[in-house]
């Protein structure tokens, strides 16, 4: 009986030994990863620093999120059709995550950059595009997340052309 007493007074240790190893290793492994900027062929990687590392790899992303934007875009007029009464269509809620992810890689401007009233103004204006179109919104139909849509892509035309101003030649 004593036994079986001792065995259930150590228990909770042990577990949290094995917890706080756990936790550790995981840190370990969390350091151990290297870290990667963003760049053209990749703008959101896990980071803990994000922004671009200079105005020219920052005007790559943002002209690779121009480009997809207006792709998807031109899908949705393609003839983004319901398939259920009150269902979004796939195509539409596509539309919403990739002019979600054009504002997380506008997000991601250079320092020097992203101080600068230019850029605070189109952010300001992305940022209330993106909310026209989140998830909170399901009821928003084609034509009104295309006319979001079409919102951020101005935002980011914009965005591109102030980037393009200061950048050296």
């Amino acid at each position: 009986m004593r036994a079986k007493l001792r065995i259930l007074a150590v228990a909770p240790a042990l577990c949290f030994t094995l917890l706080a190893g756990a936790v550790a290793q995981t840190n370990q492994d969390r350091q151990a990863a290297p870290q990667q900027s963003p760049s053209v062929a990749n703008p959101n990687p896990n980071t803990a620093t994000p922004r671009a590392p200079d105005m020219q790899t920052y005007r790559g992303m943002l002209q690779k999120a121009v480009e997809d934007l207006r792709q998807e875009i031109s899908r949705v007029e393609g003839g983004a059709q319901p398939r259920q009464q009150g269902a979004m269509p796939p195509e539409v809620i596509h539309l919403m995550q990739t002019a979600r992810s054009s504002w997380q890689i506008a997000q991601r401007a250079p320092m020097s950059f992203a101080r600068t009233p230019a850029y605070d103004s189109a952010m300001q204006d992305m940022r209330h595009h993106v909310a026209d179109i989140s998830h909170e919104r399901p009821s928003k139909s084609a034509p009104e997340a295309v006319n979001a849509a079409r919102g951020v892509l101005q935002s980011l035309e914009k965005l591109n052309q102030e980037a393009s101003a200061r950048q050296p030649s």
